[in-house]
């Protein structure tokens, strides 16, 4: 479908597209229904599903009309119809299928009317024509009046007997049911009453319109130009499935080594925090198991020191290298003999001069006497 043409199809994303029905609908005219119906399948086996149409159009020829009519009420998309300017003749027709959402814009106009149309040829081809039209003429009253929650016999009557132009305001169609919401949005000013005729309502209507288009396409050009640089595509091929979907891929891949690389790091952190805690911890037990070897505290003590070291080794080592060990002279020392200094010492004094393992080996009968003035009881009770 070419730009230059009133209608515009926009892919809004993977599921979702935008339809410009601006114009007359007909072959070589504004809306050629038969390149609509041909883009929209082409959307449609891309996986769209939503479709939003907009409207601003005075009709227009209804084997035209009748094709996309019918395409819509038998595909599997959804349709939703957004009435910006007019929606008259043949358009009102296209948006009356109840299966169908229909939102206007506050000074939206609807006309509806018997469906018309001319025929070339002989008797057989016009009398074809006729009954075309009033095939389609009854499936659009059964339509409307579903949608207005009215028998067929008063559609009819109301709009399809007296052959005039019968027409609604948005506040009216929505009234009788035709119109489900309507929209403040767009500050579109109402068309004046001076102005005759279908074509030129709908041609005031455009010439406001042009400038929501236009801002809608500049809005799309810079997300293009955004697009375009999230995925360090050039822009022309944003429009381009494969372009899009193979940068997308690289995005997910690259993402994907980069969550590797970080969860490797992790691991090899992990395993060197491991290897400095068991080095720290060896550390500590050599520093705790030479202290006791040169008896400057008892295997009792051990816990305690280990715990002191492992939260601040400078420190347990500066405390432990100021202590004294046994003196070896008195590890000879006699049973029985001690010297005049320990006389007085109490069990604390002994812990205190680390000599109380000493005592302990070399004089265990005064080492339990001292256990009990201490904790009350000898040891092993």
């Amino acid at each position: 479908m070419e730009k230059s043409q009133t209608q515009l199809i926009n892919k809004v994303d993977n599921t979702t597209a935008e339809i410009y029905m601006y114009g007359v609908i007909g072959s070589g005219l504004d809306i050629d229904t038969n390149v609509v119906v041909a883009e929209i399948e082409k959307l449609r086996k891309q996986g769209c599903r939503n479709f939003k149409f907009y409207v601003n159009s005075e009709g227009g020829e209804v084997i035209q009309g009748n094709a996309l009519f019918n395409y819509l009420d038998r595909t599997d998309i959804k349709v939703e119809w957004v009435v910006d300017g007019i929606a008259a003749s043949m358009m009102a027709m296209l948006i009356s299928n109840p299966k169908h959402k229909v939102i206007a814009a506050k000074y939206a106009s609807f006309m509806y009317h018997r469906v018309q149309g001319t025929c070339n040829g002989n008797s057989d081809e016009v009398r074809n024509l006729a009954t075309m039209i009033d095939t389609f003429e009854k499936s659009l009253i059964d339509m409307m009046a579903a949608k207005m929650k009215v028998s067929s016999e008063a559609v009819k009557k109301e709009f399809f007997t007296d052959g005039l132009d019968h027409w609604m305001n948005a506040e009216e169609a929505k009234s009788r049911g035709l119109v489900d919401e309507i929209i403040t949005g767009k500050k579109i000013t109402p068309a004046p009453k001076e102005l005759s005729g279908v074509s030129a309502m709908r041609d005031f209507y455009s010439k406001q319109l042009f400038n929501f288009h236009n801002k809608t396409q500049k809005s799309m050009i810079k997300d293009t130009a955004k697009m375009a640089q999230l995925l360090n595509i050039a822009e022309s091929e944003v429009d381009t499935d494969e372009k899009v979907m193979a940068a997308v891929q690289n995005v997910v891949t690259e993402n994907g080594n980069l969550r590797n690389q970080v969860s490797t790091k992790d691991a090899e952190i992990t395993n060197l925090k491991n290897q400095i805690a068991g080095l720290k911890g060896e550390k500590v037990k050599a520093l705790i198991d030479k202290a006791i070897a040169d008896k400057k505290f008892g295997e009792d003590e051990r816990e305690d020191y280990t715990k002191l070291a492992t939260n601040d080794f400078a420190l347990a080592e500066k405390l432990i290298a100021k202590m004294e060990g046994v003196d070896p002279v008195v590890d000879h020392l006699g049973k029985g003999e001690e010297p005049a200094e320990e006389k007085d010492w109490t069990f604390d004094d002994y812990h205190k001069k680390g000599k109380l393992e000493n005592l302990k080996k070399n004089n265990p009968e005064k080492y339990n006497k001292l256990f009990k003035i201490k904790y009350g009881h000898y040891p092993n009770e």
